[in-house]
């Protein structure tokens, strides 16, 4: 992958730097609403880091966790790089070259553990070969999620979460993926552009090894204060109404 013309855009609150291609992987509101739905958690990892969109609010947000991406994509591993540096989270940061979808794939090593894995799969199957106006009018090859949570729940120490976001019309493999993988007690809240229109994403929250019931949330409309504040701090709550979650664990030093 060749990256020929890059960007440097205020990010999130203003507050971050992010370089990112000029044209292709950009980062999008999609980053923003899932960023905003990360509880807090001492470890996370980020499958598909990119150029580090996500990553960069939850370090700004988060200020005791430690982050690591993953990519396979060397280019926007070093684009996620240097916005860490950019932005003051380089010692925050761990960047590694893997590929996620691959059953052999190690991330970590020597037994490591994440109390929380944060994502947003591909959409479509690569190496589909529908030209891209197709893949966004029909739904593809949406089990391409499937190793993306298995990498997911391999990772995840026992009652670790997985946040992530996806397509509505995905959601029933999305489901059924997370079943397999021993991920249970999903929450979902459903994602708008207006009050009238079929939601178009859906934010997931699911841990690993829990078998709780699934719980449907209110859902959020873009076209909404409550939208406009996630640029903000706004945090979204994929909890269930009156369950009380045990705090994160403090890093080791």
């Amino acid at each position: 992958m060749t990256i020929d013309a890059l960007t440097r855009d205020r990010w999130y609150d203003g507050s971050l730097w992010l370089t990112q291609p000029a044209t292709g992987f950009r980062a999008t509101s999609d980053a923003v609403m899932l960023a905003a739905s990360v509880p807090d958690a001492v470890n996370i990892l980020e499958l598909g880091v990119g150029a580090g969109a996500v990553m960069m609010i939850l370090a700004r947000r988060l200020m005791g966790a430690r982050l690591t991406g993953v990519d396979h994509h060397p280019a926007m591993l070093e684009l996620a790089r240097l916005n860490a540096k950019e932005n003051g989270f380089a010692d925050r940061v761990t960047l590694i070259e893997a590929d996620v979808t691959a059953p052999d794939t190690v991330i970590g090593g020597n037994g490591a553990l994440w109390d929380h894995v944060v994502m947003n799969p591909p959409f479509n199957d690569p190496a589909s070969s529908l030209s891209p106006g197709q893949q966004r009018r029909q739904s593809m090859a949406s089990d391409y999620a499937f190793p993306w949570i298995g990498c997911a729940a391999r990772v995840l120490s026992r009652r670790g979460g997985l946040t992530m976001i996806g397509r509505a019309d995905q959601l029933d493999q999305i489901l059924a993926a997370l079943a397999a993988h021993d991920m249970g007690e999903a929450v979902i809240r459903p994602v708008h552009s207006l009050a009238d229109r079929p939601a178009h994403r859906v934010l997931v929250r699911s841990r690993k090894g829990m078998a709780g019931a699934l719980t449907l949330l209110p859902p959020l409309v873009m076209d909404s204060a409550e939208y406009a504040s996630l640029a903000h701090g706004k945090r979204i709550a994929l909890t269930q109404p009156g369950r009380k979650y045990a705090a994160p664990q403090k890093a080791k030093s």
